[in-house]
């Protein structure tokens, strides 16, 4: 059995994904995850990726990208949250937070357009 999820706030929270606790009587609990932690969360992925991604040539005159499957994933992700907030009539608003979350995106575009930006 599933408790009824908790109210989420796009100010504050993630509009994909909600953290599911068991509880001891078998139930499920429902939590927001606030931005700034998900974006934790997605920084230490990122910081687990790197080792991969070192291996990678940045002088390599190719003009392919590559990143880690951590660094997708977080990727992914973002775009997926992204999506929901731009559905049409969808109120996100802005969002309150510490930036932590528009900083690893910035991060993740300065990344795939490669040194020198």
């Amino acid at each position: 059995m599933t408790e009824p999820e908790a109210e989420r706030d796009p100010a504050q929270h993630l509009m994909l994904w909600t953290d599911i606790k068991r509880q001891p009587d078998g139930s499920q609990r429902r939590t927001p995850i606030p931005l700034d932690a998900a974006a934790a969360q997605f920084a230490a992925m990122i910081e687990a990726g790197r080792a991969a991604e070192s291996r990678l040539d940045p002088e390599d005159p190719d003009d392919a990208v590559a990143f880690s499957r951590n660094r997708g994933r977080v990727i992914a992700t973002l775009l997926a949250e992204l999506s929901l907030r731009l559905t049409p009539g969808q109120g996100a608003g802005a969002i309150r937070g510490d930036g932590a979350m528009s900083e690893l995106a910035a991060d993740i575009a300065r990344h795939l357009r490669g040194p020198g930006y």
